[in-house]
């Protein structure tokens, strides 16, 4: 799904996992496979003379299994802003213990898809639309399949990464805004939890669980494209609206009016639970945690990153965050 780089491979344990991969293609495609590419970690390009495919590494044969189905649902629902799988009718692609899965490749635009622009905004937004109508109609298919997302437990698990981080963290974060955001964190999931009942009772659908513009793909022929569904669960289309607000506040500058103008937001934009959510930090407590995961701390430019996340626009982050305070009042 992203644009190929050719790379060159130092580890003889890359060298070899690439070599027997391209062997075992070899024998499951049924036209010969011309070069094997390493895009990123776990997901590879596999160029042949009939097409192009995508190599990607699961988590376990069911999980890969699911997503074959759901994607092919999806298709047969009349979603075709995506991709199918390439489907082996024998064994699946096993290396060490790994499953991979070979996905259509959509050739992308030489523009990538950015949250940057207005237009783009909208456009994911009304893709996204058309991605919940259809997958209402697959709940129930998929129901005892698929996990149920819960918001609060999942923010109450970050919050309580993120506070275990503090020793960690603390001397890289200003005491005033470290103050705040820890206000806002306990008071978020206070008035969370206490809406726990009426967002249970939302319409469902199959969320996507990961709506960063990194999962979108502008295709050569123009059309926007929704791709990796490693985090689908079935929930409210207001938690994946909620994660796609979080996502564009910061290139918006934190304006609840440039919210308000987006149609698809609107109605959400009155809902008690949606405002309470909007004032979570949860970009800030998942990049400190994720950096501290993978013991980055030592690693100047990344933690520098994290630290310029934290307090870029804060001015602006704290008046958005008091005026949903305020509006849910």
């Amino acid at each position: 799904m992203t644009k190929a780089v050719t790379m060159k491979f130092n580890n003889r344990g890359d060298d070899n996992l690439v070599y027997r991969l391209l062997s075992l293609l070899q024998t499951k495609l049924p036209y010969p496979v011309k070069e094997l590419k390493r895009i990123r970690k776990q997901v590879y390009l596999v160029i042949t003379d009939y097409n192009w495919l995508i190599l990607k590494e699961f988590p376990s044969y069911k999980k890969l299994k699911i997503q074959e189905a759901f994607t092919n649902s999806l298709h047969y629902e009349g979603f075709h802003a995506t991709y199918r799988f390439f489907s082996f009718d024998q064994d699946p692609i096993i290396i060490d213990n790994c499953i991979y899965g070979c996905i259509e490749y959509i050739p992308g635009s030489l523009k990538p898809f950015s949250y940057g622009e207005k237009e783009s905004r909208q456009e994911a937004l009304v893709l996204l639309g058309q991605y919940y109508e259809c997958t209402e109609k697959l709940v129930d298919a998929y129901q005892y399949v698929l996990p149920h997302f819960d918001i609060y437990e999942k923010w109450v698990e970050r919050s309580k990464q993120f506070k275990a981080n503090l020793p960690v963290a603390a001397p890289f974060i200003k005491k005033n805004l470290l103050q705040e955001l820890t206000s806002w964190i306990d008071w978020t999931l206070y008035q969370l939890e206490k809406e726990k009942v009426n967002m249970a009772n939302e319409k469902k659908v199959i969320l996507h669980g990961d709506v960063a513009h990194h999962n979108f793909i502008r295709g050569l022929n123009g059309h926007l494209y929704l791709i990796d569904f490693d985090l689908i669960s079935i929930g409210p289309r207001s938690m994946d609206y909620l994660q796609f607000a979080n996502r564009i506040l910061p290139v918006i500058g934190w304006s609840h009016s440039q919210l308000q103008k987006m149609n698809l937001l609107q109605p959400f934009l009155h809902e008690r639970s949606f405002l309470i959510g909007l004032a979570f930090p949860t970009d800030i407590l998942r990049e400190w945690n994720r950096l501290i995961r993978q013991n980055k701390m030592e690693n100047d430019l990344a933690r520098e990153h994290v630290v310029e996340l934290t307090e870029q626009q804060f001015s602006k982050r704290r008046k958005f965050v008091n005026k949903m305070m305020k509006l849910t009042d």
